[in-house]
Protein backbone atom coordinates (compact mmCIF):
# COMPACT_ATOMS: atom_id res chain seq x y z
CA UNK A 1 0.00 0.00 0.00
CA UNK A 2 1.43 3.48 -0.95
CA UNK A 3 0.16 7.13 -0.76
CA UNK A 4 -0.49 8.59 -3.82
CA UNK A 5 -1.48 12.21 -4.67
CA UNK A 6 -4.75 12.62 -6.35
CA UNK A 7 -6.58 15.57 -8.02
CA UNK A 8 -9.95 15.91 -8.26
CA UNK A 9 -13.03 19.04 -8.75
CA UNK A 10 -13.85 21.14 -10.95
CA UNK A 11 -11.49 23.43 -7.88
CA UNK A 12 -8.73 20.85 -8.44
CA UNK A 13 -8.77 19.77 -4.75
CA UNK A 14 -5.61 17.92 -3.99
CA UNK A 15 -6.27 14.24 -1.89
CA UNK A 16 -3.76 11.95 -0.42
CA UNK A 17 -5.40 7.90 -0.96
CA UNK A 18 -3.91 4.76 0.10
CA UNK A 19 -4.43 2.49 -2.67
CA UNK A 20 -2.62 -1.04 -3.58
CA UNK A 21 -0.57 -0.69 -6.74
CA UNK A 22 -2.01 -3.69 -8.06
CA UNK A 23 -5.61 -1.89 -8.41
CA UNK A 24 -4.64 1.01 -10.29
CA UNK A 25 -5.38 0.86 -13.90
CA UNK A 26 -3.49 2.16 -16.91
CA UNK A 27 -5.73 5.21 -17.04
CA UNK A 28 -4.42 6.89 -13.61
CA UNK A 29 -8.16 6.92 -13.18
CA UNK A 30 -9.69 5.91 -9.74
CA UNK A 31 -13.48 6.40 -7.98
CA UNK A 32 -12.65 8.21 -4.19
CA UNK A 33 -14.76 8.92 -1.63
CA UNK A 34 -13.98 12.65 -0.38
CA UNK A 35 -15.83 15.18 2.11
CA UNK A 36 -18.12 15.88 -0.38
CA UNK A 37 -19.15 12.78 -1.83
CA UNK A 38 -18.29 9.89 -4.59
CA UNK A 39 -15.68 11.38 -7.29
CA UNK A 40 -13.56 10.93 -9.98
CA UNK A 41 -9.94 11.41 -9.13
CA UNK A 42 -6.51 11.63 -11.71
CA UNK A 43 -3.86 9.68 -9.25
CA UNK A 44 -0.97 11.56 -10.08
CA UNK A 45 2.27 9.19 -8.52
CA UNK A 46 3.38 7.36 -5.51
CA UNK A 47 4.47 10.15 -2.77
CA UNK A 48 7.41 9.32 -0.07
CA UNK A 49 7.02 10.64 3.56
CA UNK A 50 9.24 13.60 2.85
CA UNK A 51 7.34 14.43 -0.58
CA UNK A 52 3.74 14.44 1.35
CA UNK A 53 5.42 17.14 4.24
CA UNK A 54 6.66 19.19 1.42
CA UNK A 55 2.86 19.34 -0.10
CA UNK A 56 1.59 20.00 3.21
CA UNK A 57 3.87 22.53 3.84
CA UNK A 58 3.44 24.56 0.32
CA UNK A 59 0.05 24.41 0.41
CA UNK A 60 -0.47 25.56 4.03
CA UNK A 61 1.36 29.07 2.51
CA UNK A 62 -1.34 29.47 0.01
CA UNK A 63 -4.20 32.38 0.51
CA UNK A 64 -6.84 30.02 -0.24
CA UNK A 65 -6.01 27.68 2.35
CA UNK A 66 -8.91 25.33 2.49
CA UNK A 67 -8.67 24.44 -1.13
CA UNK A 68 -5.24 23.66 -1.38
CA UNK A 69 -4.72 21.96 1.56
CA UNK A 70 -4.55 18.27 1.18
CA UNK A 71 -7.66 16.04 1.90
CA UNK A 72 -7.63 12.42 3.41
CA UNK A 73 -9.87 10.67 0.76
CA UNK A 74 -10.75 6.87 0.30
CA UNK A 75 -9.70 4.83 -2.74
CA UNK A 76 -13.00 3.31 -4.02
CA UNK A 77 -12.32 1.32 -6.88
CA UNK A 78 -10.30 1.69 -10.23
CA UNK A 79 -12.15 3.80 -12.81
CA UNK A 80 -13.83 1.41 -15.27
CA UNK A 81 -15.35 2.32 -18.72
CA UNK A 82 -18.75 2.94 -16.88
CA UNK A 83 -17.24 5.36 -14.56
CA UNK A 84 -15.98 7.32 -17.08
CA UNK A 85 -19.09 7.37 -19.00
CA UNK A 86 -20.70 8.28 -15.97
CA UNK A 87 -18.39 11.04 -15.72
CA UNK A 88 -18.59 12.66 -19.28
CA UNK A 89 -22.62 12.31 -18.51
CA UNK A 90 -22.35 14.50 -15.49
CA UNK A 91 -20.01 16.77 -17.21
CA UNK A 92 -22.76 17.25 -20.21
CA UNK A 93 -25.42 17.61 -18.04
CA UNK A 94 -23.77 20.78 -16.19
CA UNK A 95 -24.20 22.16 -19.86
CA UNK A 96 -27.92 22.03 -19.87
CA UNK A 97 -27.97 22.66 -16.08
CA UNK A 98 -26.18 26.37 -15.77
CA UNK A 99 -28.50 27.62 -18.60
CA UNK A 100 -31.24 26.86 -16.55
CA UNK A 101 -29.64 28.17 -13.17
CA UNK A 102 -28.71 31.19 -14.71
CA UNK A 103 -32.21 31.80 -16.22
CA UNK A 104 -33.96 30.77 -12.51
CA UNK A 105 -31.26 33.21 -10.84
CA UNK A 106 -32.19 36.01 -13.26
CA UNK A 107 -35.53 35.78 -11.90
CA UNK A 108 -34.59 36.17 -8.47
CA UNK A 109 -32.57 39.02 -9.12
CA UNK A 110 -29.65 38.32 -6.52
CA UNK A 111 -26.86 40.59 -6.99
CA UNK A 112 -24.58 37.42 -7.41
CA UNK A 113 -22.96 35.59 -10.54
CA UNK A 114 -23.31 32.44 -11.33
CA UNK A 115 -19.62 30.77 -11.90
CA UNK A 116 -20.31 27.20 -12.87
CA UNK A 117 -22.21 23.85 -11.19
CA UNK A 118 -20.33 20.56 -10.42
CA UNK A 119 -22.55 16.94 -10.15
CA UNK A 120 -20.67 14.23 -7.95
CA UNK A 121 -20.33 11.04 -9.80
CA UNK A 122 -23.59 9.22 -8.01
CA UNK A 123 -25.90 12.77 -8.73
CA UNK A 124 -26.46 13.18 -5.16
CA UNK A 125 -25.28 16.62 -4.57
CA UNK A 126 -24.97 19.17 -6.72
CA UNK A 127 -22.71 22.06 -6.68
CA UNK A 128 -22.57 25.77 -7.42
CA UNK A 129 -19.98 28.20 -7.68
CA UNK A 130 -20.97 31.91 -7.43
CA UNK A 131 -19.11 34.83 -6.91
CA UNK A 132 -20.40 38.53 -5.18
CA UNK A 133 -19.37 41.11 -3.77
CA UNK A 134 -21.32 40.91 -0.73
CA UNK A 135 -23.27 38.70 1.37
CA UNK A 136 -26.45 37.19 -0.47
CA UNK A 137 -29.46 35.62 1.21
CA UNK A 138 -30.28 33.18 -1.77
CA UNK A 139 -32.16 30.59 0.29
CA UNK A 140 -35.25 31.08 -2.29
CA UNK A 141 -32.92 30.94 -4.90
CA UNK A 142 -31.74 27.30 -3.95
CA UNK A 143 -35.23 26.32 -3.31
CA UNK A 144 -35.95 26.58 -6.66
CA UNK A 145 -32.60 25.03 -7.87
CA UNK A 146 -33.80 22.04 -5.26
CA UNK A 147 -37.30 21.61 -7.27
CA UNK A 148 -35.38 21.79 -10.62
CA UNK A 149 -32.43 19.20 -10.27
CA UNK A 150 -34.29 17.23 -7.74
CA UNK A 151 -30.92 16.47 -5.74
CA UNK A 152 -29.08 17.97 -2.99
CA UNK A 153 -28.11 21.40 -3.93
CA UNK A 154 -24.38 23.12 -2.38
CA UNK A 155 -23.48 26.79 -2.80
CA UNK A 156 -20.02 27.55 -2.44
CA UNK A 157 -18.89 31.15 -2.86
CA UNK A 158 -15.40 31.60 -4.71
CA UNK A 159 -13.02 34.42 -4.85
CA UNK A 160 -12.66 36.00 -8.74
CA UNK A 161 -8.94 33.65 -9.11
CA UNK A 162 -10.64 31.00 -8.41
CA UNK A 163 -13.24 31.52 -10.80
CA UNK A 164 -10.69 31.57 -13.38
CA UNK A 165 -9.20 28.09 -12.05
CA UNK A 166 -12.60 26.93 -12.37
CA UNK A 167 -13.56 28.42 -15.47
CA UNK A 168 -10.25 27.52 -17.69
CA UNK A 169 -9.12 29.97 -20.49
CA UNK A 170 -6.44 30.88 -22.22
CA UNK A 171 -3.51 33.43 -20.95
CA UNK A 172 -1.58 36.37 -23.08
CA UNK A 173 1.09 33.49 -23.27
CA UNK A 174 -0.83 31.34 -25.47
CA UNK A 175 -1.17 28.90 -22.96
CA UNK A 176 -4.02 27.61 -20.73
CA UNK A 177 -3.94 29.70 -17.42
CA UNK A 178 -1.58 28.12 -14.69
CA UNK A 179 -4.18 28.21 -12.06
CA UNK A 180 -6.63 25.70 -14.40
CA UNK A 181 -3.68 23.02 -14.62
CA UNK A 182 -0.79 22.87 -12.37
CA UNK A 183 -0.63 25.76 -9.80
CA UNK A 184 -1.76 24.00 -6.17
CA UNK A 185 -2.86 27.95 -4.66
CA UNK A 186 -2.38 31.15 -5.16
CA UNK A 187 0.32 33.08 -3.28
CA UNK A 188 -0.10 36.96 -2.82
CA UNK A 189 1.48 39.28 -5.38
CA UNK A 190 1.96 43.11 -4.76
CA UNK A 191 2.95 45.88 -7.12
CA UNK A 192 6.67 45.81 -5.47
CA UNK A 193 7.30 42.84 -7.65
CA UNK A 194 6.36 44.07 -10.66
CA UNK A 195 8.37 47.36 -9.90
CA UNK A 196 11.43 44.59 -9.39
CA UNK A 197 10.95 42.76 -12.42
CA UNK A 198 10.81 46.64 -14.45
CA UNK A 199 7.84 45.51 -15.97
CA UNK A 200 5.23 47.96 -17.11
CA UNK A 201 2.76 49.55 -14.85
CA UNK A 202 0.13 48.79 -17.10
CA UNK A 203 -3.02 46.59 -15.81
CA UNK A 204 -3.98 45.44 -19.42
CA UNK A 205 0.08 43.79 -19.76
CA UNK A 206 0.52 42.93 -16.24
CA UNK A 207 -3.06 41.26 -15.28
CA UNK A 208 -4.40 37.48 -15.83
CA UNK A 209 -7.84 36.55 -16.64
CA UNK A 210 -9.20 37.37 -13.22
CA UNK A 211 -8.39 40.93 -13.25
CA UNK A 212 -5.62 40.62 -10.69
CA UNK A 213 -1.64 40.81 -11.16
CA UNK A 214 -0.70 37.62 -12.99
CA UNK A 215 0.51 34.46 -11.06
CA UNK A 216 3.56 34.31 -12.98
CA UNK A 217 5.09 37.29 -11.67
CA UNK A 218 5.60 35.45 -8.60
CA UNK A 219 6.65 32.68 -9.78
CA UNK A 220 9.51 34.52 -11.76
CA UNK A 221 10.10 36.68 -9.22
CA UNK A 222 13.03 34.48 -7.04
CA UNK A 223 14.73 34.49 -10.57
CA UNK A 224 14.65 38.14 -11.32
CA UNK A 225 15.89 38.76 -7.16
CA UNK A 226 19.24 36.89 -8.29
CA UNK A 227 19.89 38.05 -11.70
CA UNK A 228 19.05 41.70 -10.03
CA UNK A 229 21.70 41.05 -7.79
CA UNK A 230 24.43 39.30 -9.57
CA UNK A 231 24.06 41.17 -12.94
CA UNK A 232 26.02 45.17 -13.63
CA UNK A 233 23.45 47.66 -13.49
CA UNK A 234 22.90 48.98 -17.03
CA UNK A 235 25.42 51.78 -17.93
CA UNK A 236 23.52 55.55 -19.37
CA UNK A 237 23.78 55.96 -22.79
CA UNK A 238 25.98 58.30 -24.27
CA UNK A 239 25.37 59.37 -27.57
CA UNK A 240 29.00 59.34 -30.23
CA UNK A 241 30.43 62.64 -30.76
CA UNK A 242 30.63 63.49 -34.16
CA UNK A 243 33.61 65.28 -35.73
CA UNK A 244 33.34 69.35 -36.17
CA UNK A 245 33.00 70.24 -39.92
CA UNK A 246 36.11 72.10 -41.08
Amino acid sequence: MKIYLTIFGKPRYLGLVKIDEKKINDNNLAVIKTSRGYEMGVLGGALSDEQQEKYKNETSRFENFANAMLQNVAFVKAADDIDIEAYYKCRRAEEDALKLSRQILAQHKLNMKLVDVEYMLDRKKFYFYFTASQRVDFRLYVRDLAHAFRTRIEMRQVGIRDEARIVKGISTCGRPCCCSYWLRGFSPISIRIVKEQRSALNPTKISGLCGRLMCCLKNENETYKYLNSTLPNKAPFTPPSLPLPP
